[in-house]
């Protein structure tokens, strides 16, 4: 037996002795799972820690090796608060389901009462009594396609407008109205002319004359009003 039949033997033997250590011996069995990327502001669903270790699958003394990651990644993003998720393995024996959740940036007026919480991409997770502090309230119809136009427009916002929103009316798509602190209103009208409406809404923002004004009307940009 040549010295290249002798080596190609070893590493079948070495790989074969491998798989078995990693994937079917006591020896690399996961003794730990933790769970991290889950905060208490973050976390207004109340996943607790064990729902989601039962949830992925992963269980102690199960070989690291045939934790299977694509499997624990699908079960996990079933829930609509988590936005993705990661398995890391840390040798000897632990697991570690890093997750990273939606954040709350928008409430949606709920059928029956209170507000459906979700992020800026209309992406609903949870239904609270109370809106948290600082999240606009958009007041809609139960429309999903009138929720993503509705924030299209919210996003096109200037950040310094963006921030001052306290609530959102848009019954329909050509009747959105922001309803900013100090009293402020701003009328949209509909999604059309994004970028002209901007351009509008700036120069009037700007103009000292309307320092008093309580409403700005941009719904036809060719012909704002303000009072």
């Amino acid at each position: 037996m040549n010295r290249k039949k002798i080596f190609l033997i070893g590493a079948v033997v070495l790989v074969s002795l491998l798989a078995y250590l990693l994937g079917w011996s006591g020896l690399m069995n996961i003794d730990q799972i933790k769970v991290a990327g889950v905060t208490k502001s973050q976390n207004i669903s109340k996943l607790s820690v064990k729902e989601i270790i039962k949830l992925s699958g992963i269980k102690k003394g199960q070989p690291m090796a045939r934790v299977n990651s694509t499997a624990v990644k699908r079960k996990l993003l079933a829930l609509p608060q988590i936005l993705d998720v990661k398995v890391n393995r840390k040798l000897p024996g632990t697991v570690v389901i890093d997750l990273k959740l939606r954040k709350i940036e928008i409430a949606v007026t709920a059928p029956g009462g209170g507000y459906l919480v979700g992020d800026s991409s209309g992406v609903t997770f949870a239904k609270v009594s109370q809106v948290p502090r600082g999240v606009p309230i958009i007041r809609a119809s139960t429309s999903k396609l009138l929720l993503t136009q509705t924030l299209r427009v919210f996003h096109s916002l200037p950040p310094k407008i963006q921030k001052r929103v306290i609530s959102i009316d848009a019954k329909t798509r050509d009747s959105i109205t922001f309803n900013l602190t100090l009293g402020v209103q701003i009328i949209w009208g509909g999604t059309q002319e994004q970028d002209l409406k901007i351009e509008v809404l700036n120069a009037l923002l700007a103009d000292l004359k309307n320092k008093r004004v309580k409403i700005f009307d941009i719904s036809s940009p060719l012909a704002p009003t303000v009072r």
